[in-house]
């Protein structure tokens, strides 16, 4: 289940993921990003909060179309915020990093830990 965060700017989208992610969850986030495409904004930031995703109760062909979408938008994303309390997630975050960022095109993915949800909000809103 996603939860929507409140963020201060337009082109931000700001989630918790609660328990398991599902495909209605997946669609929803794909949703909210076309609407901001179709709103004008170019690149799109983004805030996902994991602490509380259960692996074991989410889907796989979520998750894929999930990846799926995001490489077929990639050149549409822009800061991307992950929060957790795992050293496993900041090492993955820190590697994924390797390929995603771009500073060129705005691209950069960043892991905070949960008690710094203020930060993350604060850089993915700049």
């Amino acid at each position: 289940m996603i939860k929507i965060l409140d963020s201060t700017s337009e082109k931000v989208i700001a989630i918790e993921i609660i328990g398991g992610y599902e495909s209605k969850d997946e669609k929803s986030l794909v949703s909210m990003f076309d609407e901001k495409l179709a709103a004008g904004i170019n690149k799109v930031n983004m805030l996902i909060k994991i602490d509380k995703l259960s692996l074991t109760k989410s889907s796989c062909k979520a998750m894929w179309d999930d990846g799926i979408f995001a490489l077929e938008h990639f050149k549409h994303c822009g800061h991307i915020a992950v929060v957790g309390d795992s050293k496993v997630e900041e090492f993955l975050i820190k590697s994924d990093n390797v390929f995603y960022k771009s500073g060129k095109a705005g691209r950069v993915e960043k892991y905070f830990n949960v008690a710094n949800l203020d930060k993350a909000m604060s850089w993915i809103n700049e």
